[in-house]
């Protein structure tokens, strides 16, 4: 069995009230393995290369990590960002971290974000392939990222477990369109992971070879999303 916490941290938006709080949520609840998306490097807030994952870890002491900078918000949004500062996506671990790919996604031409997939293997009871999304936030470009990303599996001959904000607003199209070979969290149990404007965004999606032996989602106040934390039985 494998214990994975997700959370989309929302950047450096009240981070410092916000972190002791994450520090004490993920050491209570004792995960195996943490996803995080909108992890910073930010010109603005730390030192360049002490992003917000590497500060989580300092307190929490997780033995492998992988952050995966995918996106350069200067170049995405110049308007708003004069300053270096990168945002991505972070894993940390009890596990070895075996393999690590990083995969940035199509993007539409009226797509102003860049999104990328972080593609782990991990040594836990079984050798065990991870990705972590943060697919786009409309509709559209979100499940032409879910397409994309379910083709790469096909290609790679992988079974993986999915987790992260997949902005996919509608769990139904979700369900649909991994049906028959992979199980959705919300199709295991109902959720709200996106209370600000009522919507679920954030999935774990497992192989039907695997099952969810609990999912739980919680931790109001840590971000703009709750956190999902979900035990496998592998």
């Amino acid at each position: 069995m494998v214990k994975i916490l997700n959370l989309n941290i929302w950047n450096y938006t009240n981070f410092e009230e916000r972190k002791p709080k994450i520090i004490k949520f993920i050491k209570k609840h004792d995960p195996d393995i943490v996803v995080l998306q909108e992890v910073r490097d930010d010109a603005k807030f730390n030192k360049k290369g002490d992003h917000q994952a590497k500060q989580l870890n300092a307190e929490l002491n997780f033995p492998y990590t992988s952050y995966y900078s995918v996106t350069d918000k200067r170049k995405e949004r110049p308007e708003k960002y004069d300053q270096f500062c990168i945002e991505g996506s972070a894993v940390l671990s009890k596990f070895k971290i075996l393999n690590v790919e990083k995969k940035k996604l199509a993007k539409h031409p009226e797509d102003r974000y860049t999104c990328g997939n972080l593609h782990l293997r991990v040594k836990a009871e079984k050798v065990l392939d991870l990705i972590v999304v943060h697919f786009s936030n409309r509709d559209l470009f979100s499940l032409l990222h879910l397409i994309e990303t379910m083709k790469y599996t096909r290609e790679k001959k992988i079974r993986p477990i999915i987790v992260g904000d997949f902005n996919i607003k509608h769990p139904e199209y979700l369900s649909q369109m991994i049906y028959g070979d992979y199980t959705s969290s919300y199709d295991y149990k109902k959720y709200l992971s996106y209370p600000p404007a009522n919507y679920t965004l954030d999935y774990v999606v497992i192989p039907k070879e695997f099952k969810f032996k609990s999912l739980k989602c919680l931790g109001k106040g840590l971000s703009d999303h709750m956190a999902l934390l979900a035990e496998v039985k592998l």
